[in-house]
């Protein structure tokens, strides 16, 4: 039996379980005191302290049951400190397990990211030397799976005379490969 208030819930979780997506999407949560408690489509139930997470600190203790449940269960969002967060961060948050597996998968992909940016640079005829503003040795370090930031991708965009967006679509497109 669910017990609800809000009306978007028993749609939230009918279609989570029509998607068979229940245990990857949220149901409902609520904030009591120190603790965020997070419900999945599945009834499975997370218990969250405030001080566990990084992003969760940030809110203020007045401001923390200030958020909402996206329409479709995929994340919450509190708006005056806009942080997004997903139900595999807060199993992460809580179960050291998930979060091993969660850190394993990051850096695959940040591994195949990396190896997509030195086969585009490649097929660019460029030098990890030719991506101006950024040193050789942390070209080498990006290829070989570092994560990187936003503004470094954008010399790396540079260099290959492409914008952003095109750039990350044959990135895309490599790792699809």
């Amino acid at each position: 039996m669910l017990v609800h208030k809000n009306q978007n819930l028993p749609k939230r979780v009918i279609n989570a379980w029509l998607m068979r997506a229940q245990n990857d999407l949220i149901a409902e949560a609520i904030a009591i005191d120190d603790y965020l408690l997070v419900f999945s489509c599945a009834m499975e139930k997370l218990e969250i302290p405030f001080d566990s997470m990084n992003a969760l600190k940030c809110i203020a203790p007045e401001d923390r049951g200030d958020f909402e449940v996206d329409i479709d269960g995929s994340y919450l969002y509190w708006e005056k400190a806009d942080i997004h967060l997903d139900l595999d961060a807060f199993r992460c948050a809580v179960d050291p397990v998930w979060r091993q597996k969660a850190e394993a998968l990051k850096l695959s992909h940040d591994k195949a990211f990396g190896q997509a940016i030195a086969k585009l640079r490649e097929q660019y005829k460029l030098h990890q030397s030719d991506i101006k503003g950024v040193s050789m040795r942390q070209v080498s370090r990006i290829e070989n799976g570092e994560s990187t930031k936003l503004e470094t991708l954008e010399l790396f965009t540079k260099a290959h005379s492409l914008e952003v967006n095109e750039y990350l679509e044959k990135i895309a497109n490599l790792i699809n490969v």
